[in-house]
């Protein structure tokens, strides 16, 4: 039997950069919301282990799903193998967590089918080396990350009740590039990281919504994004760029006017890919999925 599946986009509420470790991670303090654009996802059982996508330069072994899958087999010595064909809606690059979500989406969905029943929190570690956002997606609602992203709590503030309007300017920007801007800059004493332990409570409230500490780095590597988050200030008091870039966010009281919006920059640069909806606390995925990995 074939199963589609949901892999939702996600958007950090708020990003700051507290360490930077000696092997070149980053520990975080972020939060997550999911929305409701989702890639999809359809899985079978099958002798091997076989990765597609609709954009066919994502397909094989060097998709991030693929790569976790196979490590996961090998892991827990698991000798079936899984079919997994991605219909792709979250654009890559963009800060959606696009990639991390179908793994993670893949990883529930394998633990399941192949009987494996590893508990949740082992699964969040398992995953993530591979991903600082597959633990956010395997968490199964909106949360607070620490670390690099594998010590998750539950997001401790009501989500705005607005509509939610992503631009991607077509233009995407590496995490690694956008990271190796950041740390470049904290090296040479151009900016400071956020404090880890209290020294600044107002700036590491999780409440500072739309806080990014790689923005400043998104914007000096990429021009569409420094004129994207620009043009969307002329419309809404509330717009930030999600994790390490290039999409960015803004809220309005209303999804008709987030659509309007949405329309005049198209027409202005018609290569936007733009997205009208809203935050969601919980992940659409059954609820089958996590009642495996909690027991």
């Amino acid at each position: 039997m074939k199963l589609r599946l949901p892999a939702p986009a996600k958007i950090n509420l708020h990003l700051f950069v507290t360490a930077i470790r000696k092997d070149g991670m980053h520990e975080l303090d972020t939060s997550f919301a999911y929305t409701d654009i989702c890639d999809e996802l359809e899985i079978e059982l099958c002798d091997e282990l076989r990765v597609s996508c609709s954009n066919p330069d994502l397909s094989g072994e060097k998709n991030l799903v693929h790569k976790l899958l196979a490590a996961f087999r090998e892991r827990y010595e698991i000798r079936q193998g899984l079919a997994v064909h991605i219909i792709k809606k979250i654009p890559a690059q963009a800060g959606l967590g696009g990639g991390s979500s179908d793994a993670a989406t893949a990883l529930l969905a394998a633990n399941r089918l192949w009987h494996a029943d590893i508990p949740l929190q082992e699964l969040i570690t398992f995953a993530a080396p591979f991903g600082a956002d597959i633990p956010c997606f395997l968490f199964g609602k909106s949360s607070q990350a620490h670390g690099i992203g594998e010590k998750l709590y539950n997001y401790p503030h009501s989500l705005p009740e607005k509509a939610l309007l992503l631009v991607w300017p077509d233009a995407g920007l590496s995490t690694a590039e956008v990271f190796r801007h950041f740390d470049h800059q904290v090296h040479s004493g151009d900016r400071t990281l956020t404090p880890s332990e209290g020294l600044d409570t107002i700036r590491r409230d999780s409440s500072s919504l739309g806080k990014n500490d790689l923005q400043g780095s998104a914007c000096s590597l990429s021009l569409e994004v420094s004129q994207l988050l620009q043009a969307l200030r002329k419309h809404s008091e509330t717009v930030w760029m999600s994790g390490s870039g290039s999409t960015s966010v803004a809220l309005f009281d209303d999804p008709e006017q987030a659509s309007a919006v949405a329309e005049h920059l198209k027409m202005q640069n018609p290569a936007y890919w733009t997205f009208v909806g809203s935050m969601q606390q919980k992940h659409p995925l059954d609820e089958k999925y996590w009642d495996v990995a909690k027991r």
